[in-house]
């Protein structure tokens, strides 16, 4: 088994699954099927168990990942979570990966990133995925950020059936 990869090493784009099979020779490398519209990215498992992942991004297809593509990055949402394999679980943000089982601490988000997000807090709780949705950022940002606020004292998370949803606290 090889060492587990720290980033996405992105191939390049095909425009069928099968053609991404020779690009896919290292942990973490990652290629883009795109046929009119992306339809998935495969990649050698970022674990280095040496198995290959179709990750679907086409909603036509059944339950589908967000892709983000920035100008020289890629970020997916949710985690990737196998529950065959090697059992990995990971989050692509940025193009470097996180690893849920090692408790990877996020990049910090901007200070633009964290003033918008602060400002959709209301006394209510919300998801991080919805107000992703609204500033228009990959949801992972706003959760960085959100779990910024909290350790700063200034927002604080949902848990139970509120877990992924934050809100701001109330002073005193």
């Amino acid at each position: 088994m090889s060492e587990r990869a720290k980033k996405i090493a992105f191939k390049g784009q095909v425009s069928h699954r099968h053609e991404a099979n020779p690009l896919l020779s290292e942990p973490g490398a990652a290629v883009l099927v795109h046929r009119g519209v992306a339809r998935a990215i495969a990649m050698a498992c970022p674990d280095g168990c040496g198995e290959q992942l179709t990750i679907n991004l086409d909603e036509r297809a059944g339950p589908a990942w967000r892709h983000y593509v920035g100008e020289t990055t890629v970020s997916l949402f949710p985690s990737v979570w196998r529950d065959t394999g090697c059992g990995s679980h990971f989050i692509v943000w940025r193009s470097k990966i996180y690893w849920c089982d090692w408790h990877d601490e996020f990049e910090a988000p901007s200070d633009d990133i964290m003033k918008r997000t602060l400002q959709l807090l209301t006394d209510r709780f919300a998801s991080y995925v919805t107000m992703a949705d609204q500033l228009g950022l990959v949801p992972w940002a706003v959760l960085s950020a959100c779990n910024r606020l909290c350790r700063r004292g200034v927002a604080e998370p949902g848990t139970g059936k509120q877990q992924g949803q934050f809100r701001r606290k109330a002073t005193a």
